[in-house]
């Protein structure tokens, strides 16, 4: 089986390192309810200064070294990966490449293949399964006709599949890859 994984906001807890970034280098204080849109470009609470302060250091792949690793997500790609080909795939620009390949190296981070797609997700892998939390591209990868955990995230709440699931937590994802509920037994869901 041929598993896609996003980066931002699935492994990484991306989001919270940009609202910690803000609050201590611009001042300005806001909690995950408020990233009801994915791109921060959408977000009324933001200023033009505050916002392109905040890209600057997308674009820079700054942001991305003290970013977090999400509960749950090293173990369970590690589990992953002994029976299941695991390609990690984010929509960041290819010029953050070394940024991104040395947060997931300091993380321990474990995966096959590392794909850097900022246009689409479906680039000709057939995915099996897709975790993923951005609204567009949940939706193109399910329509594409691989399944979706849609990890949970105030940008997504609009969006639901025929083949797709929400998730909560890598405890979730977990319990729907592995026995008793894993995919290809009886009792998935």
């Amino acid at each position: 089986m041929i598993v896609g994984v996003d980066i931002d906001n699935v492994i990484a807890d991306t989001e919270k390192e940009v609202r910690r970034v803000l609050e201590n280098d611009r001042g300005v204080s806001l909690v995950r309810e408020d990233f009801r849109h994915y791109a921060i470009e959408n977000m009324p609470e933001l200023s033009k200064d505050d916002l392109e302060y905040v890209l600057d250091r997308f674009r820079d792949g700054s942001i991305f070294l003290n970013v977090t690793v999400i509960v749950g997500a090293r173990e369970t790609l590690e589990r992953l990966m002994q029976k299941h080909k695991v390609i990690l795939v984010t929509s960041r620009p290819p010029s953050v490449e070394a940024y991104t390949r040395k947060w997931l190296e300091k993380n321990c981070v474990p995966f096959h293949e590392l794909h850097f797609t900022p246009e689409s997700k479906v680039n000709g892998i057939p995915y099996d399964l897709f975790i993923e939390d951005q609204d567009n591209f949940a939706c193109e990868i399910a329509e594409s006709g691989s399944y979706v955990l849609l990890y949970d995230a105030p940008w997504n709440q609009h969006v639901s599949h025929d083949s797709m699931e929400r998730v909560f937590s890598w405890d979730d994802i977990r319990k729907f890859c592995f026995p008793p509920c894993a995919i290809g037994h009886s009792e998935t869901k």
